[in-house]
């Protein structure tokens, strides 16, 4: 030991000649090779962990894209279909409106005709009351002479007159019970062949819209919503384009000036949505004259 200090040096005990210089410069390089191996070693495994976080982190940001995209398309194809439900519910409403109205008009001709029955009826009654008193006219002169015999065959003529009358409108009141049993009849084969010829129309329709062009499609086309109804014998429109959170109250030339505008923009790619509310007080004519002239003059898939 010297001075406290414990030497270190190869064969330190040997003196201080140059045989020992060598030995403790090759322990003192050893040292530092291993510190330097241990320093590239942590060195090494922290930069894997960090390679390791960067490829996880790539890769969650390739899924958030995937997502990203996934939503948005999803949430084009949801629009798109609502578009079209909302479309079809109109053109629905519409046909129900027209059913509606015809139903309307066979019930007031059934009413018409119970009238008529009604009224035979009561003259049956009056003519039925007219034979009883005339019989008991008969019975009356019968009893009381022999010489009012003229008078019996008077009345007896009268009886078979009356009579003849009772079944003249009892044949009349048949006829118009078969005519109103026809007329049920005919009302009922008329609700089926509706029925049956709405829904032939439809599938041909959907043929033919497959067999000439494809189905009208939302996607890719700027909407424009438009809405129709009446309030108090006055007619409502209101306006919205895709652009605009809220729909403008506008009248027919505003409309139609809007809608041109909107068609020369966007040249076959505008998509008008005709929206008739459920209670829109519309008839069947008006809403679907109304539909079909928009549609006509301004709809993409209407355009020749």
């Amino acid at each position: 030991m010297d001075e406290g200090f414990v030497d270190l040096r190869y064969q330190g005990d040997a003196g201080n000649g140059n045989d020992s210089f060598w030995p403790s410069f090759t322990d003192i390089m050893m040292v530092v090779v291993m510190i330097f191996m241990l320093a590239s070693t942590l060195l090494m495994v922290r930069n894997w962990d960090l390679v390791r976080e960067l490829r996880a982190t790539i890769e969650a940001e390739r899924e958030a894209e995937a997502l990203a995209r996934s939503m948005t398309e999803t949430s084009a194809t949801l629009e798109e279909r609502l578009a079209q439900a909302q479309h079809d519910i109109s053109e629905l409403r519409m046909q129900l409106m027209r059913a509606s109205e015809m139903n309307q008009s066979t019930q007031q001709r059934l009413g018409e005709t119970e009238q008529k029955l009604l009224a035979t009826e009561t003259e049956r009654d009056r003519v039925a009351t007219s034979l009883q008193q005339s019989q008991r006219e008969v019975r009356l002169a019968e009893d009381r002479s022999r010489q009012l015999s003229d008078a019996q065959a008077t009345l007896e003529q009268r009886l078979q007159e009356t009579l003849a009358e009772v079944q003249q409108l009892e044949q009349a009141r048949d006829a118009q019970t078969g005519e109103l049993a026809e007329l049920r009849q005919k009302f009922s084969v008329s609700e089926q062949q509706f029925a049956m010829l709405q829904g032939d129309f439809d599938d041909l329709r959907v043929k033919y819209d497959k067999l000439i062009k494809p189905a009208r499609s939302a996607q890719g086309k700027h909407v424009v919503s438009v809405r129709y109804w009446k309030e108090d014998k006055y007619y409502q429109i209101r306006i919205r384009d895709m652009d605009e959170e809220s729909y403008q109250t506008v009248n027919r030339k505003q409309l139609h000036q809007q809608l041109s505008e909107l068609k020369e923009k966007y040249a076959g790619k505008l998509y008008v949505k005709v929206i008739i509310p459920d209670d829109s007080g519309l008839s069947y004519n008006e809403a679907w004259g109304f539909t079909f002239d928009l549609l006509k003059k301004y709809d993409y898939y209407h355009q020749e």
